[in-house]
């Protein structure tokens, strides 16, 4: 009686002496044999070999790791599947998709318009819409600094040679991508415990890609963990826990192309090892041309909280055009790099949750089991997520909202042109002109005409010292002072007198100590001289002024700017002190009687004109 071992090519167990691509000896020079042809379509005339339909790994050349876990399954008392077909399910056609605010608002459409005339993007200009890709290109991400490992069966192979073309194309051209072969040299699977150890062995990767699937074993076939490395073996699940928890990497793998609701059993990990939730993204394959999931691709099924949705058909690599989950997967494993090195501080987790949150939903509102979250999306997926927050220290933070300043700081502010940090939900810090979040607002000397806002004073003959306020230096939002700055002052009052007309002025210099917010990226004041001047003259009931008021004489202000995040996470900071010494505003003055009319020719914001009227009413 002929033995059974537990190996991906399962050779030896009878019901598996069908499959063609085990027990034939290869002729690697040999066109007329059928596995050779199907490994290396690229080399022989006929090009008739659909990918799609015809392999059963993922992406359609290797059938012995499905046929395999189904014989263990049956040898090892496995349920029966209960997966049923997608074309004998109600699949849910896509709903209108969201209109997402501020998409590219960074990019510019010369920027889009390069990447999309480029000759590796038209080849797929589909697909990598779909993606949204020329966004994430446009905002310099290209993958490096990541490692992918593709498990396939080898860059001998047509299959394993096309994993990798996508894996290293124009998503993540950056990218380190390196090959690793898991079947013989007569493209026989390897034992599970050999795969186990070939991944193992794969130094300093972060990013898995597996482009292969179980064929006749469903992820709901799978009950626990000790059924899963019943399946497979231990020192499998062992090796892929190992690089999840220790090196933090990502395993991404192809649903599997049976055209069935349920995807492959090999995609059920995370549903029995919970170590590996947040290290592992399934895919299943859209077709861009019916806008709908690819007839051939298994649908996501109950892995649909960790599932997503990529392109999958009329894919363009070298000369041949593929179709198959085995295409999807590469694409994701591509978009993942893209995300490490955009935000390197991110970890497994956070990364595959941004990707799930940033998907564009597709199907029945929300996640569901044919799409999963959705269509990845690389513009979204590069850009903030939710309330953007300033850091003001590593603990306190603001919201980003438009701040009002005076111009008295806010014309040195916009001078100075600096780049403001903010971090979003996930952490990720982004960068934004200062300019572009502060709006300047006028003094307002009309109202502090009415309020005559003298808090108190002492005159001796000509000479007059007091404290008043004023809102020379407010501002608010992530920038907040006091509103009303104290202001310690000294004046001189004098005037004389040329027969009806008289000539007047008034000089004060001041001194004060303004305070910034606790949520403030102002950090500190020094001490702020200041002086206002006014000159005029009076004959009968008119009376005629120029004036500058809280000029400022000498005075620094500091900013304590997040400027973005190390590669660890840490944030980091920028102290940058300004001068505030500046050209004061000139007030232009017209009374007659109680009626005053006054002109403001402000160097910052916008000119002022104001008319006040005074009365009183007695009782």
């Amino acid at each position: 009686m002929q033995k059974c071992k537990r190996f991906l090519s399962v050779i030896l167990c009878g019901a598996v002496l069908a499959v063609p691509a085990h027990g034939i000896t290869l002729n690697t020079n040999a066109c007329d044999n059928p596995t050779y042809r199907r490994n290396n379509p690229d080399k022989c005339t006929d090009k008739s070999f659909s990918f799609a339909t015809t392999g059963l790994i993922a992406g359609g050349t290797l059938s012995a790791i499905g046929a395999g876990l189904a014989i263990l399954g049956m040898s090892g008392g496995g349920s029966s599947s209960d997966a049923t077909p997608v074309n004998d399910v109600s699949i849910p056609r896509p709903s209108t998709q969201y209109n997402y605010y501020q998409v590219g608002s960074d990019v510019t459409t010369t920027q889009l318009t390069a990447i999309k005339s480029s000759a590796d993007y038209i080849r797929n200009t589909a697909q990598y819409d779909e993606i949204r890709l020329a966004y994430s290109l446009a905002r310099g991400f290209t993958g490096q600094g990541s490692t992918i490992a593709i498990l396939d069966a080898g860059d001998d192979t047509w299959h394993g040679t096309k994993v990798a073309q996508v894996a290293s194309g124009p998503i993540s051209p950056d990218a380190t991508v390196n090959t690793y072969k898991i079947t013989d040299s007569q493209y026989n699977f390897l034992s599970y415990d050999e795969i186990g150890e070939i991944i193992n062995s794969a130094k300093n990767t972060n990013i898995f890609n597996a482009s292969w699937a179980s064929t006749s074993i469903y992820a709901p076939d799978i009950k626990n963990r000790q059924q899963f490395e019943h399946l497979t073996s231990a020192g499998f699940v062992s090796s892929i826990v190992n690089q999840a928890t220790k090196n933090d990497a990502i395993f991404v793998w192809a649903a599997g192309n049976s055209g069935t609701s349920q995807s492959s059993g090999l995609s059920a990990l995370p549903l029995v090892v919970p170590e590996l939730q947040g290290h592992f993204i399934n895919v299943v394959a859209w077709d861009n041309e019916t806008q709908s999931l690819a007839d051939f691709s298994n649908a996501c099924g109950i892995t649909q909280q960790y599932c997503i949705t990529a392109p999958g058909t009329n894919i363009s690599a070298g000369y041949s055009t593929l179709n198959g989950t085995s295409f999807s997967a590469p694409i994701v494993s591509s978009a993942v790099s893209v995300i490490r090195q955009a935000f390197p501080y991110m970890n497994s987790s956070e990364i595959t949750q941004l990707l799930f949150t940033t998907a564009r939903d597709l199907g029945e509102v929300g996640v569901d089991a044919v799409y999963g979250h959705g269509m990845l999306d690389l513009e979204r997926a590069t850009r903030p997520v939710g309330t953007s927050l300033v850091p003001i220290s590593e603990t306190v933070s603001t919201p980003l909202q438009t701040a009002t300043v005076s111009g008295t700081i806010g014309a040195k502010i916009q001078s100075a042109d600096l780049e403001l940090a903010f971090v979003d939900d996930f952490g990720r810090a982004f960068t934004t002109p200062l300019n572009n979040n502060i709006r300047i607002k006028n003094r307002g000397r009309g109202f502090d005409q009415l309020r005559q806002s003298t808090t108190q004073n002492a005159t001796i003959g000509n000479f007059q010292i007091g404290l008043r306020h004023s809102d020379f230096l407010g501002a608010n939002g992530f920038l907040g002072t006091d509103n009303q700055t104290q202001i310690s002052y000294f004046a001189t009052n004098g005037s004389v007198s040329l027969g009806d007309l008289e000539l007047f002025q008034r000089t004060e210099f001041g001194i004060s100590s303004p305070n910034a917010s606790a949520e403030s990226i102002i950090s500190n004041f020094s001490d702020i001289y200041t002086t206002s001047i006014k000159l005029g003259a009076r004959t009968g009931d008119w009376t005629f002024s120029v004036a500058t008021n809280d000029a400022i004489l000498s005075g620094t202000m500091t900013m304590h700017i997040p400027v973005g995040k190390t590669n660890t996470g840490t944030l980091m900071f920028r102290d940058y002190t300004m001068d505030l010494t500046a050209r004061p505003a000139i007030e232009y003055s017209v009374a007659y009687k109680n009626l005053t009319a006054t002109f403001v020719d402000n160097p910052y914001g916008t000119d002022e004109f104001y008319v006040i009227a005074k009365t009183q009413i007695k009782f």
